[in-house]
């Protein structure tokens, strides 16, 4: 447990997974997610961990893709359900300071091409789904584009890669303690489960998650 903690924290992303899509009432769920950087030499212990999102990817500076640090490396971690059957990864795309997401999902070719890429990795890293880290629709604190009509073209994207990898892959977002900048309603149906940066929970504006898509 040691080392799965020390990842999370030095990822500074302690993650309280919730669920959107049905899942079966009869089988409880428990998710343990792993966020492992590509900058670093550690690997979390798979007993101990259901998911592992790799970070970092990125919009392309064309607008119409995914480029993927130390592509090797996320090799080595897709590498690790050969030792847990159970264990998902995905590929995370975002983080802070991460941008194009603005310009890519408010072009309808650049977004449908962008969620074509995904599937892509998804296929070609044996990887069992995407991770969005957008952060944040409609807020440039990261030092990146944002428009009005972001959350409205988050959601959009989110159906487009759905549709783009499938309903047997998983599809999950990050995002803020307060469920500000993402229309829940609207995307419910379409992610799996939604990773909140628990490390917010420590200011008291922010300790109310404003959600109505849990099942």
């Amino acid at each position: 447990m040691v080392r799965v903690s020390s990842l999370l924290v030095a990822m500074l992303l302690l993650c309280a997974s919730i669920w959107a899509r049905p899942i079966d009432k009869e089988k409880p769920q428990k998710v343990v997610v792993a966020y492992v950087t590509s900058w670093t030499q550690a690997l979390p212990d798979t007993r101990f961990v259901t998911h592992i999102n790799y970070a970092f990817g990125h919009v392309t500076e064309t607008f119409d893709g995914v480029r993927i640090d130390n592509p090797q490396r996320l090799r080595t971690v897709s590498a690790l359900k050969a030792a847990n059957k159970e264990l998902k990864v995905l590929l995370s795309i975002g983080g802070w300071g991460s941008g194009r997401f603005s310009e890519m999902a408010a072009d309808d070719n650049y977004r449908k091409k962008f969620a074509e890429d995904c599937a892509r990795v998804v296929k070609e890293y044996d990887l069992d789904g995407i991770d969005i880290d957008w952060e944040y629709p409609t807020s440039k604190a990261g030092g990146i584009s944002a428009s009005d009509d972001d959350t409205k073209n988050f959601t959009l994207l989110m159906e487009d890669i759905r549709t783009a990898i499938g309903n047997k892959k998983l599809l999950t977002l990050a995002t803020v303690m307060s469920g500000k900048y993402i229309d829940f309603a609207a995307i419910k149906d379409v992610v799996d489960f939604v990773n909140i940066m628990a490390y917010d929970s420590g200011n008291p504006l922010n300790t109310t998650l404003h959600y109505s898509g849990q099942k």
